[in-house]
């Protein structure tokens, strides 16, 4: 079993990339709506990534954040 620490130190460089290519996603989105003049027609999708990150800002639910983020997910 890993302390709190070891799995900041193991884990937080995958996970700043992760977050760094959820960021390019939304920049690219971001970039596309402004050149095109507006948004997409179905933001659903991104709608729900959005939820999914206010989700993660939180304190931890009780089944955790990765069970609510999959509820989440399942609905779009």
């Amino acid at each position: 079993m890993m302390s709190p620490q070891e799995v900041i130190d193991t884990y937080y460089l995958d996970h700043r990339c992760q977050l760094l290519e959820v960021a390019a996603f939304l920049d690219r989105y971001t970039s596309a709506a402004e050149r095109e003049g507006g948004h997409a027609s179905d933001t659903q999708k991104l709608d729900t990534l959005r939820d999914a990150m206010l989700q993660l800002v939180g304190p931890p639910p009780a089944e955790g954040h990765a069970a609510r983020l999959l509820e989440l997910f399942a609905r779009v």
